[in-house]
């Protein structure tokens, strides 16, 4: 698995620096360290990569596919937080954190297309950053970046008007819509 990952990776090399605005080395680095501890998972539409309610304890990077974050509200709603395409990591980050404590996860993550991704251990991540500095720096932007992303959903989220949701929805991911459903697309 780690050629494998270190392989799909690189397809997504310029994209992952420009969007965590990290260098090369540190790209590298952070994927020579990690490859070993990956493992290569599919799963179909409809699957789920976590479960709201159980401890999230893994993480996910898509190689291919789109992933749905979201949650279901009090009066039992699906409300999506947000979209995992290519390339990208996809999970809650927050739900990774309480998951260190035993906590249960708030949001759910379901495959919205078939999805092939490397899964990885939250446990190796806190591991391999305790013990590398250059682990600690690649978490902290993928941390801000994790950030930016919920403020996007909020700013989004922020809009009246459905019409000015969904022009910036377009705006911010483009070629998303034709990938997902009309119910997931609406539910965000």
């Amino acid at each position: 698995m780690p050629a494998v990952f270190l392989q799909q990776r690189e397809r997504f090399r310029e994209a992952t620096l420009k969007r965590l605005g990290v260098s090369g080395e540190l790209f590298d680095q952070f994927n020579r360290t990690l490859a070993p501890h990956v493992q290569q998972v599919r799963f179909r539409k409809g699957e789920y990569l976590q479960h709201a309610g159980k401890p999230a304890t893994a993480g996910f990077w898509l190689f291919s596919g789109v992933g749905r974050r979201g949650l279901i509200t009090s009066d039992g709603t699906d409300v999506t937080m947000g979209f995992a395409t290519d390339g990208e990591p996809c999970g809650s980050h927050h739900d990774l954190l309480a998951g260190e404590q035993g906590l249960p996860a708030l949001e759910f993550v379901v495959a919205e297309s078939a999805i092939t991704a490397a899964r990885f251990e939250w446990t190796t991540i806190v591991r391999l950053r305790e013990q590398h500095e250059f682990m600690r720096e690649y978490y902290l932007k993928v941390a801000e970046y994790s950030l930016r992303r919920y403020s996007q959903s909020c700013y989004m989220r922020s809009m009246t008007s459905a019409a000015d949701r969904l022009q910036t929805f377009r705006q911010q991911h483009p070629g998303l819509e034709a990938r997902i459903s009309q119910k997931a697309l609406a539910s965000f």
